[in-house]
């Protein structure tokens, strides 16, 4: 047999061991087989494993209570447990990584452990989440700090490429310059971000670095220990299907040593022994950043969810399954006439946002989920600034690894129709309300 044939006869074995695996895993994710799940980037789909998982403890504390002394001891094995499934994901060190209730909490207490002066600055982005945006402007009223946000498009508002993002934002890495906030991954555009260039830079001016890793955790193979910003949180729920409520952060080795980051409230597993008198000792790893409120079943949730996710599903192929269909839609999208993308080709992770002429982005998102249970999302547009004008909400669509080449064809099949009409021209299809019982 010559070689081009045995390739084919591999590549063909390779899908259909593929085709098989995410029929199986579909079947363990309900919620991906009643319509074409498209948003991960807001609530990743529950499998069946976590949901068996949490009822069990949850069946154990309607039976016997929660108040026992062993239940409330067994928080702490079950944060412990979360925390080495998070850094397992991360591929770091597990006295690096703490348990938090959000990726906003995570990243706005480290942000509030700084110590800041009137007049330093904050650098970020001008597509960074509303809430972290939105607590950085309560943060700067309150103590006189100066925000200075660069924007991702052009004064004509046109993407700017990855090179004139790193030129703009290192033109601000100096004094008063103080902190960097950055995403990796933009949960409006699904762009990545270029880290690699932006981290070093600011770490060799002395800049505090902290990183939203929402949309990139469980959704891009990065190397935590490589990018090594004093900061990185991220949340469950997404990419690593887990639950609402907790996230995880790490905090880089140098920073839990310098101390130029200090916790500004501990919960009970933070300290070391009891504090009394304004005297404390808290913990030597990241631990001293975590707080309490911690119920058993979302721990138990969680960390399945990311333990099945590591080792059962795979978490390389998982993301290598994901970024394909979403490169795949991208292109297929790109060729439709009328559809705007907000991200360069090659330059996103696993979100691909669009707009259509003529079209709300609420109206697509309703016209998908008509007609194939589409679950996406729309996402706000940018106000306008004395650089560039404003933009326009867009519609986003999650590509995860349960996605199939069949759900990318028929989201294309349905942005080609939608693109070809206007609202008032598209035949009519009833809506369809889905009751929560």
């Amino acid at each position: 047999m010559d070689k081009s044939a045995e390739e084919l006869l591999k590549a063909a074995a390779t899908s259909t061991d593929e085709a098989a695996k995410v029929a199986e895993l579909r079947a363990a994710i309900p919620a991906t087989t009643a319509g074409i799940y498209l948003n991960a980037g807001s609530n990743g789909p529950l499998p069946r494993e976590v949901d068996a998982a949490m009822r069990q403890v949850q069946e154990q504390e309607l039976a016997t209570g929660r108040g026992s002394e062993h239940v409330m001891d067994d928080v702490e094995t079950r944060i412990d447990e979360l925390r080495g499934v998070f850094a397992s994901v991360l591929a770091t060190d597990l006295d690096l990584v703490a348990v938090s209730h959000s990726t906003t909490e995570a990243v706005m207490r480290a942000v509030l452990g700084i110590e800041w002066k009137p007049g330093d600055r904050i650098v970020t982005l001008d597509e960074e989440y509303p809430a972290i945006r939105g607590s950085l402007a309560a943060l700067a009223a309150r103590i006189g700090l100066k925000i200075e946000t660069v924007s991702l498009r052009t004064e004509r508002n046109t993407l700017r490429t990855d090179e004139e993002i790193i030129q703009q934002v290192s033109q601000l890495l100096e004094a008063p310059t103080r902190l960097l906030l950055i995403s990796r991954v933009s949960w409006l555009s699904g762009r990545i971000l270029p880290l690699e260039t932006l981290l070093p830079r600011a770490r060799a001016a002395k800049i505090i670095t902290i990183v939203d890793g929402a949309q990139s955790v469980g959704a891009l193979l990065d190397a935590a220990d490589a990018l090594d910003p004093d900061v990185i949180a991220f949340p469950s729920q997404k990419w690593l299907l887990g639950i609402e409520g907790l996230a995880g952060i790490r905090i880089s080795r140098r920073t839990l040593q310098s101390e130029v980051i200090r916790p500004v409230i501990g919960g009970f597993l933070a300290f070391s022994g009891p504090a009394l008198d304004g005297v404390g000792v808290m913990q030597s790893d990241a631990r001293r950043f975590e707080t309490s409120g911690f119920a058993r079943p979302a721990l138990v949730g969680a960390a399945r969810a990311a333990g099945w996710l590591s080792m059962q599903v795979g978490l390389p192929w998982a993301v290598a399954r994901a970024g394909r269909l979403a490169r795949d839609f991208y292109a297929g999208a790109a060729a439709i006439p009328g559809v705007e993308l907000l991200a360069h080709p090659g330059g996103h992770a696993t979100i691909v946002a669009l707009r259509i002429a003529g079209w709300e982005a609420e109206q697509v998102v309703e016209e998908l989920g008509r007609r194939a249970f589409a679950i996406t999302r729309r996402v706000p547009g940018i106000s306008a600034t004395a650089e560039r004008p404003a933009s326009a909400p867009a519609l986003r669509t999650s590509w995860g690894f349960w996605n199939t080449d069949e759900e990318v064809a028929r989201i294309l099949e349905l942005i080609t129709l939608i693109a070809s009409h206007t609202p008032e021209s598209l035949p009519k299809r009833p809506a369809i309300d889905i009751i929560h019982s």
